[in-house]
């Protein structure tokens, strides 16, 4: 299991500052190994949100607790039949996210919901990744959570040259689509697209933010943003439901 403790700041922002912002941050950053070599540095994202029929989660969210989790499956890059996906459970501590996942094949992800034996890629996984897998799947089992929202985007992602543990996110595109319990985590038909000028800046780092990324964020007057990709991605769906991010 990967364990991921790290602050989490996120702005939306206008696409036609795309470019120059990126050359800003490269003059700190490489492009992350996994979409260096990708035609324009960037990858797929596709998740599939689980929530409770009351829609527990998504509800955490919009009341704004400060102590909330979600739970997702998400795989990485272009559509394979041998496909890895990650079991993930993200628990957010306010600005602070603490995120659990654990590694199974993709074919194996139906059976969260038909009952059947599930288990890791590795058949011998660290104590911790076990203990992901079980507690994902009890957690599935106890509040009956269903396939909700497929949320897809491509994204370009940048890692410090001298501060391995600042990464920054360029996620665009962002759509959605609802899920039920045959959940397709490749369907490209009939998604919505959440906003489509703008893309969204997600900064990620350990302990404080590094100073020269706090004068980017001042050069181009960035406003912090509870943003959450799941929540605005089923709102989409949903007739006459405001946005987490739209002025009231």
């Amino acid at each position: 299991m990967e364990l991921f403790e790290r602050k989490e700041y996120k702005y939306y922002v206008d696409i036609k500052h795309l470019e120059s912002l990126r050359k800003r941050f490269l003059n700190n950053m490489v492009h992350d190994p996994f979409c260096q070599d990708l035609a324009e540095n960037a990858y797929t994202v596709r998740s599939v949100y689980f929530d409770t029929r009351g829609l527990l989660f998504y509800y955490e969210k919009k009341d704004g607790l400060k102590i909330r989790k979600k739970l997702r499956i998400r795989v990485y890059g272009d559509p394979s039949p041998e496909g890895i996906a990650f079991l993930e459970i993200k628990r957010k501590y306010d600005n602070t996210v603490l995120k659990e996942r654990s590694k199974i094949w993709l074919a194996e992800a139906p059976n969260l919901l038909n009952g059947a034996y599930l288990q890791t890629i590795n058949k011998e996984p660290e104590r911790k990744e076990k203990l992901a897998l079980d507690r994902f799947i009890y957690l599935t089992k106890r509040l009956r959570l269903e396939p909700t929202t497929l949320i897809t985007y491509e994204r370009e992602a940048l890692l410090g040259l001298d501060e391995s543990n600042v990464r920054v996110t360029f996620d665009m595109n962002v759509r959605s689509h609802p899920q039920s319990n045959e959940f397709d985590i490749f369907q490209e038909r009939d998604l919505k697209t959440l906003k489509n000028t703008l893309f969204i800046l997600e900064i990620k780092f350990l302990g404080r933010m590094p100073i020269w990324i706090r004068r980017i964020i001042q050069e181009f007057k960035l406003r912090m943003q509870p943003i959450s990709k799941y929540c605005n991605g089923l709102d989409a769906w949903r007739p006459n439901k405001i946005s987490l991010d739209t002025p009231v």
